[in-house]
C-alpha cells in the first residue's frame, strides 16, 4: 500500500459471512464481520454498528444506503462507510468474491481520506474483474 494512505481496516455489515473478512484477513486486510466476529452486535440499529466502527477506527462495508445514511446523520464523525450495490455484487459465492477483490483494491488505493475522516463511496466493480 503507498504510504500517503492509512492502513484501511474493514467491518463488514451483517449480510457479509465471515468467511468473506476471513478471506480479506488473509489478503492482508484486517476485517471482522459482523456475524462471525462481532455477534453482538446482529440485530442492532445501525447507528449502534457505526459507534463501534468508529471506536475500532473501521470503515463499514453495507448495503444498507438508508439506514446507514441515517446513522452518518446522526453520528457525523467516522472513518468511512462503503457503500455496496446488490447488484453489482449479489450475495453469491462469485459476487462475493467479486467483492473480495473490489475490497482489495480500494485498500491498496483508497480515496484520499478514507480511513480517516467522514467519507461515503459507493464501490465499483473493478475493471479487470
Amino acid at each position: 500500500m503507498p504510504s500517503e494512505h492509512p492502513r484501511i481496516r474493514y467491518l463488514l455489515d451483517e449480510h457479509y459471512p465471515g468467511w468473506l473478512a476471513n478471506a480479506l484477513t488473509s489478503d492482508g486486510i484486517d476485517t471482522v464481520a459482523l456475524t462471525a466476529h462481532r455477534p453482538q452486535l446482529r440485530g442492532l440499529d445501525d447507528r449502534a454498528v457505526l459507534e463501534v466502527a468508529v471506536a475500532e477506527g473501521r470503515v463499514v462495508v453495507t448495503e444498507d444506503v438508508s439506514t446507514f445514511s441515517a446513522a452518518i446523520a446522526m453520528i457525523g464523525s467516522h472513518v468511512g462507510v462503503i457503500f455496496c450495490h446488490h447488484p453489482r455484487f449479489p450475495r453469491t459465492r462469485p459476487g462475493l468474491e467479486r467483492l473480495r477483490h473490489a475490497l482489495v483494491q480500494l485498500a491498496e488505493q483508497p480515496p484520499v481520506g478514507l480511513g480517516q475522516r467522514p467519507i461515503e463511496w459507493w464501490l465499483a466493480v473493478p475493471p479487470d474483474v
